[in-house]
């Protein structure tokens, strides 16, 4: 392959990208994501178009090229700073380059069935954890699927089918892991920061790429001084939600080496939506029931956080590209 991969993970190596190019087209590639969303006036809320809204058909599509144009820039810009640093051997193709980069951003395939069902399946189970309160209630409700009250044709293909269902369940979570996760923890890896500074640092910019919305609110609420007030406190809420999911999906990432898992979790907590349950119309038992499976969800995710993203569930190495195995290196 055209890159020595274990570099990746040895603290004690030199880096091959120098720290500050890193973290300049960390913010760059954010740049291009969020700039892209405003620079055409076809998707531009406010402005000659007071009537557009992001839900509104023509503001989807023209941001979805815009985003499609921005995972291109994202990915090639990926490719040539480790090709500008010395990255690849010298006698690497283009072609193998490629390919290696796509190794990088968490596209290499499972090598077997077993990993590829680890890979789709365990990260998705830890992510149900958090949402076991939410989740039992919508079995109470007989929300879930092949419940009374779910519709296949109605909550799943009737609405993934719609373009605000395909992107606020497909499409934007694909491509905001693939440029927040896949795009810039392979950079800072290759810049030698550390696990802890990949996934708590790096998503910071994945929640500051969001404070845009706040724009969106104070137009769509008229433009006024309480507009604004409402608009600071939901773009500060985003901010701390999106960081913190940030710095899930990120730790996913480096832990499995894959897109899967980051992707997955973003989705599931789309369809989920920020917690928020209503027991008040149950029985006292009920509630009882609905507040243990809240808190056991909870400390369920926080003891299997580890060993449900060991990298050896995921590959048939004992570490995945960007961590070792706890139990056998360092952490």
């Amino acid at each position: 392959m055209g890159i020595n991969l274990d570099h990746i993970i040895k603290s004690d190596s030199d880096p091959i990208i120098p720290p500050f190019y890193a973290i300049f087209n960390c913010v760059f590639f954010t740049l291009c994501f969020v700039g892209g969303l405003y620079f055409s006036k076809t998707t531009r809320i406010g402005g000659n178009n007071p009537q557009l809204t992001k839900d509104h058909p023509k503001v989807i599509m023209n941001r979805g090229i815009s985003v499609i144009i921005s995972c291109s820039i994202s990915f090639i810009g990926v490719w040539f700073l480790i090709r500008l640093c010395g990255g690849f051997e010298d006698s690497t193709t283009v072609l193998t380059e490629i390919k290696t980069t796509w190794v990088l951003l968490g596209f290499s395939l499972p090598t077997s069935s077993y990993y590829l069902l680890n890979t789709l399946l365990i990260p998705l189970g830890l992510t149900m954890s958090l949402f076991a309160g939410p989740l039992l209630v919508k079995f109470l409700d007989k929300e879930l699927p092949f419940q009374a009250a779910f519709s296949w044709q109605d909550d799943v293909f009737d609405y993934i089918g719609s373009l605000i269902g395909f992107r606020n369940l497909i499409f934007a979570p694909f491509t905001e892991e693939y440029v927040f996760r896949c795009c810039m923890v392979p950079l800072l890896a290759l810049a030698n920061f550390s696990h802890a500074q990949i996934v708590f640092l790096s998503p910071l910019v994945f929640g500051i790429a969001h404070v845009h919305h706040a724009w969106e609110t104070y137009i769509n609420r008229g433009r006024t001084a309480e507009a604004a007030k409402v608009a600071i406190v939901i773009s500060g809420f985003q901010l701390t939600y999106t960081t913190l999911f940030g710095w899930y999906a990120t730790f996913l990432f480096v832990r499995t080496g894959h897109i899967i898992p980051p992707f997955f979790a973003h989705m599931f907590c789309n369809m989920m939506g920020f917690p928020s349950i209503d027991i008040s119309t149950y029985s006292e038992g009920i509630k009882k029931v609905v507040i243990v499976a809240l808190f056991g969800g909870v400390i369920t995710f926080v003891f299997s956080l580890f060993p449900a993203t060991n990298p050896i569930l995921y590959g048939d190495v004992e570490k995945s590209i960007y961590w070792y195995n706890t139990t056998n290196n360092q952490s």
